[in-house]
């Protein structure tokens, strides 16, 4: 066993913490008749916020870009929410979300991004995080299938500078990039996860445990 193996082992098996949860990722209603048919065909929940979900405002004039929503959701898992639900803006008179395809695709990059992921946070082992994080970013941790999952968001408001060794022999999820490294900006002599970056880790630290 490697010694980040072995680390997370520690890790894990020294007391984590226990419960599922679920994460629900949908639109507040009321939303146009088409817009709630579309976002439910791809696996977007319409509907009143449940209690321990947020709702958050997917921007007031237009729908806000993807990183920043992908911010939102991510904050909102990590900090052990039930879900986020988007409050859309209104649209002109006339036409809804779905006539503005840059705005629908943000949303729908999101959706996608939590439907893979959904599993790992409602079925998963909540873990540890097996490595220490600065101030500024939080992290939760989870196993499932003997991989183990971190999701590390910078909610300081400015770029966060990360040691990289922890982050080798991680797969960074939903990045151009499978190495995590690559998904920071310089700073400094060091490498940061910017302002309201997300990054989500798969590893396969837990294939030797029984």
């Amino acid at each position: 066993m490697t010694r980040s193996a072995a680390l997370a082992a520690f890790f894990f098996f020294i007391g984590a913490p226990r419960g599922r949860a679920s994460f629900l990722v949908g639109f507040l209603e009321p939303v146009p008749a088409r817009v709630a048919a579309e976002g439910r065909a791809l696996g977007l929940v319409v509907a009143v916020a449940p209690p321990g979900a947020e709702v958050q405002s997917a921007g007031e004039e237009h729908v806000a870009n993807w990183a920043e929503l992908r911010f939102l959701a991510a904050r909102a898992a990590v900090r052990r929410a039930e879900g986020i639900f988007f409050q859309l803006p209104p649209a002109p008179p006339g036409s809804d979300i779905l006539d503005y395809p840059e705005e629908w695709q943000a949303l729908m990059r999101v959706a996608r991004e939590y439907g893979a992921i959904r599993p790992v946070i409602e079925e998963g082992q909540p873990v540890f995080v097996p490595f220490p994080t600065p101030p500024g970013i939080e992290a939760r941790a989870w196993t499932r299938e003997k991989r183990l999952y971190v999701l590390l968001v910078n909610v300081s408001g400015v770029p966060v500078a990360l040691n990289e060794a922890p982050l080798a022999g991680w797969r960074a999820l939903f990045a151009a990039r499978a190495n995590p490294a690559e998904g920071l900006i310089p700073c400094g002599k060091r490498r940061c996860l910017p302002a309201q970056g997300v990054l989500w880790l798969e590893g396969r630290l837990f294939a030797e445990l029984p």
